[in-house]
């Protein structure tokens, strides 16, 4: 069977071409991909800007499709199956995974990437079905929602409470949903006022622009001179991290959900967390359960993920894609097959 993929073959640099389809074996699955996210960190990968990243490669962890063909030893999965792709593979078996800390195996394996193709493969076990009236388009924000919900999970919040989400992107908006759910009033910062606009328009309580120089000061009138109970931080910026110690309440809780590209370090007074009794948290990636609970909460309409798509690209296009990611010229980018 043939297949049409991008490959990678350095930064700025996709090939498109027509390949033979991966085999599969009798306990695998083989899946007509249909539609496929464009994640930062499949970005990074096509600026130059990841660490020790080998060319030529396979990009792509956002995707979904329909099964086409099953392995003899394969049970529970048929061909025709809409299936979402968990493409972490974890030992199970280590500390952290006894602990439920699936996201942090110290044996974990590659991921099965390879998003940006027509044809993948995957073992059942880390496949989930894409309930009923969930589009491609819409399954495709399982994988990054599963990461918000992991982020949200560590953020303790209470009903009535403020959180403020520092960087309106995609991951963002997803979050400040997820608050939303939890039953607090969301503030959205950002640098960019049609990501602001679309805040509001999921319902955030307000939102700030990050420029402004009197935003801690308008966090503090929002909130009665207190701050928000949680602040988390959905974009890799220093200033953001270092500004988020201000904007908490006391005895609130800061989440460095985003990672820093380069890796940096930042400034701090002890005594800001020490005598203000600030939580410090951090959160990356996303386990099982929480892939499931995203299914779930997409199916059911509780996360509105398809408002969050402003461009859709074919295969043939994916250059152009990423480009449009790297500008920042638009919110979620979809690939369809």
């Amino acid at each position: 069977m043939e297949m049409r993929r991008a490959l990678l073959m350095g930064p700025h640099a996709f090939r498109v071409e027509d390949v033979m389809a991966p085999e599969y074996g009798p306990d695998e699955v083989r899946i007509a991909i249909r539609s496929c996210g464009v994640c930062p960190s499949d970005v990074r990968m096509y600026t130059g800007d990841r660490a020790n990243t080998e060319y030529p490669r396979t990009v792509g962890h956002e995707w979904v499709g329909q099964v086409l063909e099953v392995g003899e030893n394969v049970g529970g999965v048929r061909p025709g199956d809409r299936v979402a792709a968990f493409v972490q593979r974890v030992c199970g078996m280590c500390r952290n995974c006894q602990r439920g800390l699936f996201n942090l195996c110290l044996n974990r394996l590659p991921a099965i990437e390879g998003g940006f193709q027509t044809v993948g493969r995957a073992v059942p076990i880390a496949l989930e079905p894409i309930p009923e009236g969930v589009s491609y388009e819409a399954a495709a924000f399982t994988e990054p929602l599963a990461c918000c919900i992991n982020g949200a999970e560590r953020t303790p919040i209470r009903l009535g409470d403020t959180a403020v989400i520092m960087g309106a992107g995609p991951i963002g908006q997803l979050l400040a949903q997820l608050m939303r759910l939890r039953g607090a009033r969301v503030i959205a910062v950002d640098m960019l006022e049609e990501r602001l606009a679309l805040a509001r328009e999921l319902g955030a309580f307000a939102a700030l622009n990050g420029r402004d120089p009197d935003l801690v000061a308008q966090v503090q009138a929002l909130t009665g001179g207190l701050g928000a109970e949680a602040v988390i931080v959905a974009v890799g910026s220093p200033t953001a991290e270092m500004q988020a110690l201000e904007l908490a309440a006391p005895g609130g809780c800061v989440n460095y959900f985003a990672g820093t590209y380069p890796s940096t370090t930042i400034a701090l007074d002890p005594n800001t967390i020490h005598y203000r009794q600030l939580w410090i948290t951090g959160s990356y990636h996303l386990t099982p359960s929480g892939f499931r609970t995203a299914l779930d909460l997409i199916a059911r309409e509780q996360v509105h993920v398809l408002p969050l798509i402003s461009h859709r690209f074919p295969l043939e296009e994916i250059s152009a894609a990423f480009e449009t990611v790297v500008s920042r010229s638009g919110m979620k980018v979809i690939i369809n097959m």
